[in-house]
């Protein structure tokens, strides 16, 4: 057999000369971005790194590419947007997860199509946990900053998930510098440790071309106030940090992998998008190592993206040299 590009070989693929295997991601999980349709418009939205076209994923091709990533170590999915909650497959994506035995889905939602018919669908299919967004606690503000007047709405549905959800809740609070007042999210952890909510305090990503950068004063004020209020617990990963109001019970702070260049620790907990227009994204700061993947692809085409974009994982940001492949693959 004549050794060339492309050529398959038992656990990997030829390229350039070198061989590439087919590996497992070491985080085990891959994140679907449904479509990039959302009925709030939040100032900080990053979509996933993605422009905000118009776009929503065909229900069998994401069957398609779910089934080939299990090769790859995959058993976790999160399901994000956009909102995922206004898919038009929601319940066929779920059952088709459910029996496929993935071990884990997360599904990260507005919460304001959090209703009793929808906690009720996603009891149904086991659904492991919801990541709720909330990141501010005042009507007004809540409103100013997501476009959707009905903060009490969230409130109820939240607390309403609380009492019918058979999976677990945790808020997702991202601290952003236009108009931060330290005593909003003092509030959210008020309002999380007094219903028994995890709650993840997150620090925003520089996305390129979007109008999202900002200092990060408000989220090192935050941290500041944790540590100066609860125990703290540094992690191995160095972009988590936990602090414990109890001996159990604890809010995560998560520092941004790419604007604190933590490529290296990317590698070891991040995880692969598949964005709303169909490529595998190894890097949300970075173009040139996402992986096309065509409506029609072969699942031979499927796999070789997976390898390029798991060799992708942690190669470092736009001023980093990159050791990656661009255009990493021309087979069918």
């Amino acid at each position: 057999m004549k050794i060339t590009d492309n050529t398959e070989i038992s656990g990997g693929i030829i390229w350039n000369g070198s061989f590439y295997p087919k590996k497992n991601l070491a985080s085990g999980t891959i994140r679907l971005v449904l479509s990039s349709k959302c009925n709030f418009k939040c100032k900080f939205c990053f979509a996933e790194g993605e422009d905000k076209k118009d776009r929503t994923l065909d229900i069998d091709y994401i069957k398609k590419i779910l089934k080939i990533s299990k090769e790859f170590g995959i058993k976790n999915v999160k399901l994000t947007g956009g909102e995922p909650l206004l898919y038009p497959n929601l319940e066929e994506l779920l059952r088709f997860i459910k029996d496929e035995d993935f071990k884990y889905l997360d599904i990260t939602t507005n919460v304001s199509l959090l209703d009793d018919k929808m906690i009720d669908l996603l009891n149904q299919y086991s659904v492991y946990a919801l990541t709720l967004s909330l990141s501010a606690f005042d009507a007004n503000k809540y409103a100013k900053i997501t476009g959707f007047k009905g903060f009490e709405k969230i409130i109820k549905n939240i607390t309403n998930a609380k009492n019918k959800f058979n999976g677990n809740l945790r808020i997702n609070s991202v601290v952003f510098d236009e108009g931060f007042n330290l005593d909003e999210y003092k509030n959210i952890i008020k309002f999380c440790i007094e219903n028994s909510l995890g709650l993840r305090i997150v620090e925003p990503t520089t996305v390129k071309n979007l109008d999202i950068t900002y200092n990060h004063t408000a989220f090192n004020e935050v941290k500041t106030y944790l540590k100066n209020t609860y125990k703290f617990l540094k992690s191995q990963c160095e972009s988590v940090e936990y602090y414990f109001y109890d001996k159990q019970k604890y809010i995560t702070v998560m520092k941004s992998l790419c604007d604190n260049k933590l490529c290296n620790v990317c590698r070891d907990y991040m995880y692969i998008r598949l964005s709303s227009d169909g490529k595998l994204k190894p890097c949300l700061s970075r173009k040139d190592t996402e992986i096309d993947i065509p409506l029609n692809a072969s699942e031979n085409l499927i796999r070789n993206a997976f390898i390029m974009a798991i060799h992708n994982v942690g190669n470092g940001l736009p001023d980093h040299p990159f050791d990656g492949l661009n255009n990493p693959y021309t087979s069918s």
